[in-house]
């Protein structure tokens, strides 16, 4: 199942040829099963047909319109880490697709609960009996069986606005969708600000009463697969080994920032890494070092001793505009559940 989802995402970026553009076309009958059950749930919340059910305590969703890629992993972490800030006591929400994304969670923001649950609704609610004064969404856009105070949207400016759905590309619901969201952040990670700004502004047609915001995704600083949280950046040829949802994006970045030539190794979304993956990594390396993810460093560091060198590049949230807005709104939001 994974290899055919990192499959259909090097399809939908044109990775596949001609046999995958080909194989991709047939999936067109799918695409209008799923924009038509997309578009029956929706009418359904919007008439008061499907229920929406209130949370124990007020909910704060970051979601998307695409699969995978926007950013929403580390811009929740950015978000428990200013709501415990500001006094309240947050817990993160997930169904866990990715054991890797709650470990990091769990580094990034210590003390902070992750709660896993299939169901959002007794999520929020385990989250209360915790101890949490609000819970925030992680991956909460699409499920509006449960409502929530504030809905921020991620969109990534790699990505565009819209385009085929789910199977034949990567967009859960169209652009019109947003007109629920009471935020909107453009994230970037490659792309200019000037071509964040363009698809923000695109996307606020949608939602004119929505709240506008843009980040950056961007380097913070290099690190250890085990051993110093701090390290100058490698230096000369290197291997980039990602098992993300976008692997080009972060191979871009650090042959933006190396020194020699940077071979690219992709595997799927989420990998599990094996032994047999190590010995190809090492393999392919050939006495380079090796540069990773902080996601796939959570699975790689089982296998330290026999990996190459290998550093980490961290990411960090940086705020283009848009970060007093947002958290104004949350403020509010909040304010009205005292």
């Amino acid at each position: 199942m994974k290899r055919l989802a990192g499959w259909l995402r090097r399809s939908w970026d044109g990775q596949t040829g001609p046999l995958g553009r080909m194989i991709i076309g047939l999936t067109l009958p799918a695409e209008m099963l799923y924009r038509g059950a997309v578009f029956l749930r929706n009418r359904g919340h919007d008439l008061g047909f499907l229920p929406e059910s209130e949370g124990d305590i007020p909910v704060i969703s970051v979601g998307n319109i695409a699969v995978a890629g926007t950013g929403k992993t580390p811009v929740s972490s950015w978000l428990l880490g200013r709501l415990t800030s500001m006094g309240h006591s947050p817990a993160l929400v997930t169904r866990g697709y990715g054991s890797d994304e709650i470990f990091l969670y769990e580094a990034w923001n210590p003390g902070v609960p992750v709660v896993v649950h299939e169901s959002k609704l007794e999520g929020v609610a385990r989250a209360a009996r915790e101890g949490a004064t609000v819970a925030v969404l992680d991956d909460g856009f699409q499920h509006r069986a449960l409502k929530r105070d504030v809905d921020i949207v991620l969109l990534a400016a790699e990505h565009g606005l819209d385009g085929p759905a789910l199977p034949r590309g990567r967009f859960r619901e169209a652009a019109s969708a947003l007109a629920r969201a009471d935020a909107i952040v453009v994230t970037r990670k490659v792309a200019t600000q000037d071509e964040a700004c363009a698809l923000g502004r695109l996307a606020m047609a949608w939602a004119p009463n929505a709240v506008w915001g843009q980040i950056h995704l961007k380097e913070d600083v290099w690190t250890e697969l085990v051993g110093e949280p701090r390290v100058d950046a490698p230096a000369g040829d290197l291997l980039a080994v990602a098992g993300i949802a976008e692997p080009d994006a972060f191979h871009e970045m650090v042959r933006s920032r190396a020194s020699g030539v940077v071979e690219c190794m992709a595997f799927p979304d989420h990998h599990p890494f094996s032994d047999k993956d190590v010995r190809r990594i090492v393999e392919r390396a050939g006495g380079r070092p090796v540069v990773t993810t902080e996601k796939d460093a959570v699975k790689l560091r089982t296998y330290s001793q026999e990996m190459p060198r290998t550093y980490v590049l961290r990411l960090r949230v940086a705020w283009d505009f848009g970060q007093d807005a947002v958290m104004e709104l949350i403020r509010r939001a909040l304010d009205k559940n005292r």
